[in-house]
């Protein structure tokens, strides 16, 4: 699964021509290069300036009036918001009900018609990946929430936990991971 995951970045990686350890932010090119730059040197990561108002983000980057406009940038970078309820089908299967709900502005010039996401369910070391789907989020229906439904197997020994991950095709920095 960390393979499948480094494989994933890496074409991303080449698609945005920039790096992962870089401001998720730089995918948008209309934000500046020196705005981006503080960011960076500052160390201020997307949840971060989620939770920030835009004037506490335009003192951040010493530029009163572009607060603003980063703001807008933050809330258009795709996330969802996701909900999972597990039901025991027999003793090696489970029944897994995820509620896919997306928490981002929709603009059609950045996002086009549809975003296309991985959902993974993997094990708490990172070895198994024990169900993969492709998602895709459509901008019709992206005020609605979307339940998929599936199983997935259970095999001795029991991991600790599971982890469902949901990954960005497209976007470097869109990863939502819950217990």
């Amino acid at each position: 699964s960390s393979l499948c995951s480094i494989c994933l970045e890496y074409c991303k990686v080449m698609d945005r021509r920039m790096w992962g350890f870089q401001h998720p932010l730089r995918q948008f090119p209309t934000v500046s290069y020196e705005v981006i730059s503080k960011l960076e040197d500052r160390n201020v990561t997307l949840d971060r300036l989620y939770d920030m108002e835009a004037n506490e983000i335009g003192h951040i980057i010493h530029h009163p009036r572009y607060g603003q406009t980063v703001s807008h940038y933050v809330r258009q970078f795709p996330y969802l918001s996701l909900e999972v309820a597990v039901q025991p089908i027999t003793r090696s299967v489970l029944r897994v009900h995820l509620n896919i709900s997306a928490e981002f502005d929709w603009n059609d010039h950045v996002h086009r018609t549809v975003e296309p996401w991985w959902i993974f369910v993997e094990d708490d070391q990172n070895e198994h990946i024990y169900h993969h789907e492709y998602f895709l989020l459509y901008k019709k229906t992206r005020a609605e929430p979307h339940t998929l439904t599936f199983t997935i197997p259970i095999f001795e020994p029991l991991p600790p936990q599971y982890f469902i991950r949901a990954v960005s095709d497209r976007w470097i920095g869109a990863e939502i991971t819950i217990p």
